[in-house]
């Protein structure tokens, strides 16, 4: 007995569907771990300092000598729903061959609901 040609176009789309939805597994799986930010609730301005702390140790590595979280300026925007976080940098840069060290500020703008930086700007003080 032979099947139906119903069924004999079906099992191609079937099995060309299944084929979509791995591969589509398959990059998502692969973007959460090639260092993109990770979306979080930010419940607090201490949750939402930890994604500028990264962001401040990616752009200057070995050369951040300290970074200090400053309480007075940081604060909640509620109108807005995010986080402005601020803190004081120690950078060791050379300035015309010579090792110096200054002094510099970082602002982040963590969004509460999704939880990354949306905004860092590093500037001199």
């Amino acid at each position: 007995m032979s099947k139906p040609k119903s069924e004999k176009s079906l099992l191609p789309i079937a099995l060309s569907l299944l084929a979509i939805v791995l591969l589509a597994l398959a990059l998502l799986l692969n973007n959460q771990t090639d260092g993109k930010a990770e979306y979080f609730f930010a419940r607090s301005i201490d949750d939402a300092s930890y994604d500028c702390e990264d962001k401040i140790r990616a752009q200057f590595g070995k050369n951040l000598i300290n970074s200090s979280y400053d309480q007075i300026s940081s604060r909640y925007d509620a109108s807005k729903r995010q986080y402005i976080i601020y803190y004081y940098l120690t950078i060791a840069e050379l300035v015309d061959d010579l090792p110096t060290v200054r002094d510099r500020m970082a602002k982040c703008v963590v969004w509460e609901r999704l939880g990354y930086v949306s905004d860092y700007t590093v500037f001199e003080i």
